[in-house]
C-alpha cells in the first residue's frame, strides 16, 4: 500500500532519496502501523527511541489522514497520509 510521508523538522532527514519540500511516498505492506512506518524510515534509530517512545516520551505529534494524536498502533490504510512533526512549545 502507498502511504504519502510529510516530515517536518530533523525528521526530514530520514525521508528517502528524492523526497522534496519534507514529502515522499513509501510503500508498506497491507496491515502496516504507523510504528512501521517509523521503523521503515529509520526514524526510531535516527532519534534513539523506539516507535512508541517517539509519540509517548518525546513528544512527536503524528497525524494520519488529517487526525491528530495517532499512536505507534495505528494501523495505516493505502493512500493515507502520515504527518510528523515536533510538540509545539513555548512560553517565557
Amino acid at each position: 500500500m502507498d502511504i504519502r510521508v510529510h516530515l517536518f523538522s530533523i525528521l526530514q532527514d530520514c525521508l528517502p532519496a528524492g523526497a522534496k519540500r519534507g514529502q515522499a511516498t513509501v510503500t508498506l505492506p497491507e496491515g502496516a502501523t504507523v510504528g512501521d512506518l517509523m521503523v521503515h524510515l529509520g526514524i526510531d534509530v535516527y532519534l534513539g527511541y523506539s516507535p512508541r517512545a517517539v509519540i509517548e516520551e518525546a513528544g512527536w505529534q503524528v497525524s494520519v489522514s488529517g487526525r491528530f494524536g495517532a499512536t505507534a498502533d495505528h494501523v495505516l490504510h493505502d493512500g493515507d497520509t502520515v504527518l510528523m512533526m515536533p510538540h509545539a512549545s513555548g512560553g517565557q
